[in-house]
């Protein structure tokens, strides 16, 4: 393939929910070009996009795919994104680079949550959409219900620049408002016909046009005006400001395929050659330093890494934009997040898993390359003396999580590379070595995410691992006051140890006054790590415990807060307050006030009436309407407590809150629910009080885990 210019670049993503014909799209489309002699078939496992043996087990798009081929003179990088929305770090990865979101919809189906995730992240990103209607063969649909239902949701903006002649099985023919032209194609076939509007629908072709015209014309004020002067606008018009219309998403245009059938795959191409910006006519890229980066062949070198992959018969590939100036082999660049350097090896294009050598990747294209040493997703290369940092992808936070424990002992060192090697491919994972927990915890956007993780594993790492519930960050604390004392001595031979150690615990809140009957002598608030509060009070008069001994009494007792004698969590929100003491001239020492603070803290604990809380997280359910009544049924039997409903276009939002224990299985239940048509998003609230029932399961479960643990 030959190098192109930036004005002859298309870079597109492909977006829409799980089963909407995605890949079937794409296989058309290369089909039409002549890239491929034979369409594949997702449920025959040859597909040019779904090419990874993960995808073929699960029957559905996991990974982004680029697919970059020639049309008219142009060249089209299109990525072929996953729908389902546990993978939607593929989708943002995907927004990030590339100019227009092609979202398709599903004929019968009209607006679901892969469809609304991709309008939402391209919202962010501020790129151009344009709505394809696909499946438009099938019988007994309403394409003109489908566009009302775009338009109620997505505004009045949004509006045909197609619509097919006849849907269903007999569909063959798709008109161009744009051009004005009658596409007729032959069905399973790359041959089709361009004709004039036919007669019998020019009723319904001036009226669309005209209120396509309008929406143009309000989108510029010297079209408006001369919109109003002529009462129209010329071709050349309506063509420039349609595409400054769709870079500043004033106009959000339909357009019409069959993937299946072939149908409107030429006058898709045909939009994308004629109507969809180029790199050159989209806004400059700005660095986070706030320097302006032109899409200029003849600048300084700049690229950005969205994506990596590493596969057996790939190798280690990194894909980048460039978004400035010529990138060639052999070119030595300085990655700007790691401060190092980069030397760049053979370039590539790729589309699916073949790919092409190149000589030189132009500003505003996409590419690839191998063996980078120390170059990771979101990171920015330039060229020595051109200091800038491209802004990041922004993944979403994760939903669910799992601990990962090693099939084999003595392998957590093998996990955990592998996890890391993971998290660095795929950054929508997030993994944490907790040392609370005693767990690997991996955290991801759902199940299918987590079984996507478990096969690379296992597959690309060669790591054996099991994914076990994990345990659940709970919090200690204790109801109300308790005085106490603990004398350490130790005496075996030479010199001993000795201490004792008065100690009144009780609940810490915000305001709390000073301890009655006691001078307090000074006092410590400090914020834990695990959050909540410990005040330490110094009440200590005529010297019965030295000054230099405190910060020992203190130690002890941070230290038993860091296992809770209940469940062995952290403790938070307690007052310690040391009134008095003894100490010996010789065997007095910080060690011994250690132990007798630590073990004082103990026993007054567990007299204190203590409690364990339990995180609790707010949840906002994104779920069709006709599925809310089983989410709200099913919230109670998980402990959730339903806040309030909103509307938001076919969807209901559900509000709860719910504990992170019955949190950790909810993704697995709403799948079911509502056939993969609902997500959700959590975040912490607070720390509450578990049911008394649960409290003392939670007991007998970490008594028995110590025994376990002993034998």
């Amino acid at each position: 393939m030959k190098v192109y210019d930036p004005q002859n670049i298309r870079n597109i993503g492909l977006f829409g929910h799980a089963g909407s014909g995605k890949t079937t799209l794409c296989e058309s489309i290369l089909y039409q070009i002549g890239f491929i002699n034979r369409r594949g078939a997702v449920e025959d496992r040859n597909t040019v996009s779904d090419y990874n043996e993960f995808e073929h087990e699960r029957g559905c798009s996991v990974f982004s795919t680029p697919l970059t081929f020639e049309f008219n003179d142009t060249k089209i990088n299109l990525i072929d994104t996953p729908g389902y929305d546990d993978y939607i770090g593929e989708v943002v990865a995907t927004m990030r680079v590339i100019d227009t979101a092609i979202i398709n919809i599903s004929a019968s189906n009209g607006i679901e949550v892969g469809s609304e995730n991709a309008f939402h992240y391209s919202e962010k990103e501020k790129k151009p959409v344009v709505f394809n209607i696909n499946k438009i063969d099938l019988d007994k649909i309403e394409y003109d219900k489908v566009v009302e239902e775009l338009k109620d949701r997505f505004g009045h903006t949004v509006t045909p620049i197609q619509f097919p002649v006849k849907t269903g099985s007999g569909c063959d023919s798709i008109i161009d408002l744009m051009s004005m032209s009658l596409y007729k194609f032959q069905s399973d076939s790359t041959k089709f016909e361009k004709l004039p509007v036919p007669d019998n629908e020019k009723n319904k072709i001036e009226e669309l046009r005209n209120s396509l015209i309008e929406i143009i014309a309000e989108s510029d004020d010297d079209l408006m005006n001369k919109y109003f002067e002529a009462g129209s606008l010329s071709d050349e018009e309506i063509n420039r400001g349609f595409k400054k219309a769709l870079i500043n998403r004033q106009i959000f245009p339909v357009i019409c395929t069959s993937a299946k059938l072939n149908v409107g795959i030429t006058s898709l191409l045909d939009c994308i050659t004629n109507l969809f910006p180029s790199p050159l006519d989209m806004p400059p890229e700005v660095s986070i330093e706030g320097t302006e980066i032109p899409c200029d062949v003849n600048g300084k070198v700049c690229l950005f890494v969205y994506k990596m992959v590493s596969e057996a018969h790939l190798g280690d590939m990194t894909y980048f934009r460039v978004y400035s100036g010529k990138l060639t082999p052999s070119m030595d660049l300085i990655n700007e997040n790691k401060s190092s350097s980069e030397r760049i090896g053979q370039l590539f294009i790729i589309t699916g898993k073949k790919r092409e050598d190149i000589s030189q990747i132009n500003a505003g294209d996409l590419g690839a390359t191998v063996k980078l040493k120390n170059t990771n997703i979101n990171n920015t290369l330039h060229e020595k003396g051109f200091n800038v940092t491209l802004r990041q992808i922004e993944y979403p936070k994760p939903k669910i999580r799992t601990a990962v424990v090693p099939k084999n002992k003595g392998e957590e060192e093998k996990v955990g590379t592998g996890l890391h090697s993971l998290n660095l491919e795929d950054p929508s994972f997030k993994v944490e070595h907790s040392q609370e927990l005693r767990q690997i915890i991996l955290y991801a956007q759902g199940e299918l995410h987590l079984a996507s993780a478990k096969w690379r594993l296992e597959h690309r790492y060669k790591v054996e691992a099991e994914f076990v519930t994990p345990r659940v960050p709970y919090r200690e604390t204790i109801q109300k006051q308790v005085k106490g004392s603990y004398r350490h001595k130790k005496q075996s031979g030479g010199a001993g140890q000795f201490a004792e150690v008065h100690m009144m615990i009780e609940p810490w809140y915000e305001g709390i006054p000073d301890p009655s009957g006691l001078t307090v002598r000074g006092k410590e608030l400090i914020d834990l790590e695990w959050g909540g509060k410990l005040e330490y009070v110094n009440c200590i008069v005529g010297g019965v415990i030295d000054q230099r001994f405190m910060p020992a009494i203190l130690k002890g007792v941070m230290e038993k807060m860091t296992i809770g004698p209940l469940t062995g969590s952290y403790v938070r929100d307690i007052r310690v307050v040391v009134f008095d003491g003894k100490m010996h001239p010789v065997d007095s020492n910080e060690a011994a006030f250690k132990t007798a603070g630590m073990m004082v803290f103990k026993e007054c604990f567990t007299q204190a009436a203590p409690k364990i809380l339990e995180p609790i997280y707010t949840v906002e359910i994104k779920v069709p309407e006709e599925f809310v009544g089983d989410v709200m049924s099913d919230l109670p039997s998980r402990r959730g407590v339903i806040l309030g409903i909103e509307s938001e276009g076919r969807y209901q939002i559900i509000k709860a809150r719910m504990p992170l224990a019955e949190l950790d299985k909810y993704a697995t239940g709403l799948r079911s629910m509502t056939q993969a048509k609902a997500t959700y998003n959590a975040e912490f609230l607070e720390y509450q009080t578990v049911p008394p029932n649960i409290q003392q399961e939670l007991i007998e479960a970490y008594k028995q885990q110590q025994l376990e643990e002993e034998e």
